[in-house]
């Protein structure tokens, strides 16, 4: 950064931040694998239900769902980094900040 630039954040305006930092908490991550891990069971079932007695069911559809979560959850996270970044470059310089206003150094 340059010498003398202060970022102003206003901690009293935002809602409390999710348990779980960028990319969602545990239940929403828990939430996720349990609905893809349903849907692809529904799916199996609906074309193909002779595959769900094969021995390598189990472990890919498993593997398939964690796989699905961690990229939803990488979503998630940019989703949540790229709208951040648009409220800083909406704040822009508004002037010398009140009392109110903490500064991140």
């Amino acid at each position: 950064m340059a010498p003398g630039k202060v970022v102003y954040v206003d901690f009293g305006k935002q809602r409390k931040p999710t348990a779980g930092g960028f990319g969602g908490g545990p239940r929403l991550l828990l939430a996720v694998f349990l609905a893809v891990l349903g849907v692809e069971l529904l799916a199996v079932a609906a074309w193909h239900p002779s595959a769900i007695t094969s021995f390598f069911f189990g472990p890919t559809v498993i593997a398939v769902a964690v796989v699905v979560t961690l990229g939803v959850r990488r979503v998630i996270a940019r989703v949540q980094v790229a709208r951040m970044y648009r409220k800083t470059l909406r704040g822009g310089d508004s002037g010398s900040g009140g009392t109110s206003r903490r500064t991140l150094h």
